[in-house]
């Protein structure tokens, strides 16, 4: 019997058809049949599962990340920090002291670019904001020492700063320009509207008229205008601000200009004559060429606190950096109260000199030798009918 080959059979060989159950080759199929080891619907092993990087993580990382921000040599102290994360996004915040002194947006810039950028690279997140809070400044112990006599100080000479003069070019200018809008405003109304001159006008020209420069009054006017005169030119040829004294520039910085207040280098004048010990009082006035000290003793040898109180304040205005020395004058006056060293000086009421007295003996001593003796004990009864 002959017959056509069935479909999908392999040569030579008889396929298999009917009702009966067999094994099928084809995936899903019936029970009893597994997929093939190697087949397209098996997971790959990068994408089971998923990373997740905790908000403490980032937090510790942020926190690392801005104690290394180099400040010039300095750190910054993390006193706080936060995170979040949202998906792969993530904020960060932290709160940090700074040393002192220290530009503060610069070093904040330093800082928050330091941790954004490592919290970046370490977690593989973007971040999205990053914050830095300064709390306060705090005394850097790794600071360099301050500048001693051997190294480079300010020299050279600086002007002293050039004062605006508002007020009085506010006062001149208003002045100046009511006087000429008035005016205008006459001529304007005399020419456009054919009104008559104002009677102020008028009075003035036929005043003038009538007056020739030895009248009294003219020459009071022109003595004021010369007056004020000579005060705007002052102004303008003085650079005025006396209440600051300029200080030398810095080598390599010509064009930078400082200034220190008088009261504030009488201020420091004025500590370091009270440090000195045995002053009491001092008084300082501070001028644009000389300062005047005044102070007064309590205890202690005068000479010897003359010389200290000297020495301090020199050494306070060779500490100043002005641009030009101020010239010192120390006066040392004693309290009433204050005696020589070594000067016994007795006990009991009357004992105390005088104001500004300082002898050896007190008042109260040579009042006891000027007055006369008591009566001795045998003149007493001479009141009680004894001997006359």
């Amino acid at each position: 019997m002959t017959g056509a080959p069935a479909r999908g059979g392999a040569a030579g060989l008889p396929s298999v058809s009917g009702g009966t159950a067999g094994l099928s080759s084809a995936p899903g199929g019936g029970a009893g049949t597994a997929p093939a080891p190697d087949g397209p619907n098996r997971t790959a092993p990068a994408d089971r599962g998923r990373t997740v990087v905790a908000d403490r993580a980032v937090r510790r990382i942020a926190e690392r990340a801005a104690g290394e921000a180099d400040l010039g040599g300095r750190r910054a102290q993390v006193v706080h920090g936060t995170a979040t994360v949202d998906g792969r996004r993530a904020d960060v915040s932290v709160d940090v002291r700074l040393p002192y002194p220290a530009v503060l947006g610069e070093a904040g810039e330093r800082v928050r670019g330091r941790m954004a950028d490592r919290v970046a690279e370490l977690s593989g997140l973007s971040v999205r904001a990053a914050t830095v809070r300064v709390q306060a400044l705090t005394a850097d112990r790794a600071a360099p020492p301050p500048p001693t006599a051997d190294r480079e100080r300010p020299s050279g000479r600086a002007r002293r700063p050039w004062s605006p003069r508002r007020v009085p070019a506010a006062l001149v200018s208003l002045t100046a320009a009511a006087v000429c809008a008035v005016l205008l405003y006459d001529v304007l109304s005399v020419h456009l509207a054919d009104r008559r001159p104002a009677g102020w006008r008028t009075g003035a020209v036929d005043w003038l008229a009538a007056h020739g420069p030895g009248d009294g009054p003219v020459v009071a006017g022109g003595a004021v205008a010369a007056l004020l005169g000579v005060w705007l030119l002052w102004l303008a040829a003085t650079p005025g601000l006396r209440g600051v004294l300029p200080m030398a520039p810095a080598s390599g910085h010509r064009r930078q200009r400082a200034v220190l207040e008088r009261s504030a280098a009488a201020e420091l004048l004025r500590d370091a004559a009270a440090a000195v010990p045995g002053v009491t009082d001092v008084r300082v006035r501070c001028g644009r060429r000389r300062v005047r000290l005044r102070a007064r003793l309590g205890f202690g040898d005068r000479p010897a606190a003359h010389a200290a109180v000297r020495a301090a304040a020199d050494s306070t205005l060779a500490g100043l950096g002005l641009s030009r020395p101020l010239k010192s004058r120390v006066t040392l006056r004693t309290e009433p109260y204050w005696r020589p060293p070594g000067t016994a000086v007795a006990d009991g009421p009357g004992t105390a000199d005088g104001p500004g007295e300082s002898s050896d003996s007190a008042p109260g001593d040579q009042r006891a030798l000027d007055m006369p003796e008591a009566p001795s004990a045998a003149g007493r009864p001479d009141r009680e009918g004894g001997a006359p």
